[in-house]
């Protein structure tokens, strides 16, 4: 089985490879910086575990249900050279933030917005992804959505993350199942 790791992609071998670009909704994520003495932080992701080190983002998912704990927020990390290019401070009122994003507020995250887009695809059966924060490469399950950041670093997510983040029209899920 082939192992999707990082590389220099080029948009050619992205679009060849049925990767397509989807461009970033502009919303809230509570994001906090991971400091010395939680390093290194252990994630488990859908199919994945990701090791985490200090100087990292994290990026928490406010939902709806206030949790007591940051790790009750599905972390998800973000290197930080990564970071500096992908992000931007929250730039509308802080009086728009739900009561969650207050509450990450309080326990030391800060609003920001993605402000770029990702190069993605939905796969049709179960491939290997090994992301920059796995120690190796995990498996990806067929309906699962494989992304290409800014690095050519590589990581999955599910339908509804993405969907969620992005601006993917209905029918390029149901295209991806049809080819």
């Amino acid at each position: 089985m082939d192992i999707i790791r990082q590389k220099g992609w080029s948009e050619q071998e992205l679009i060849a490879q049925g990767f397509r670009y989807y461009h970033s909704r502009k919303q809230v994520s509570m994001i906090r910086r991971l400091p010395v003495e939680e390093a290194p932080m252990h994630i488990q992701t859908e199919w994945d575990t990701l090791v985490v080190h200090a100087g990292y983002y994290i990026a928490y998912r406010a939902g709806d249900t206030l949790h007591p704990r940051l790790e009750d927020y599905h972390p998800r990390p973000i290197n930080p050279e990564i970071f500096q290019k992908t992000y931007a401070p929250w730039d509308e009122p802080y009086s728009t933030l739900t009561p969650t994003e207050r509450h990450l507020y309080s326990l030391g995250c800060r609003p920001y917005y993605k402000k770029v887009g990702v190069w993605a695809k939905r796969i049709t059966h179960e491939i290997m992804v090994q992301s920059i924060e796995s120690s190796e490469p995990a498996v990806v399950p067929p309906g699962a959505w494989v992304c290409v950041g800014i690095r050519g670093e590589p990581w999955s997510t599910t339908d509804d993350w993405i969907r969620a983040r992005y601006h993917v029209p209905e029918s390029a899920f149901l295209a991806t199942f049809t080819r």
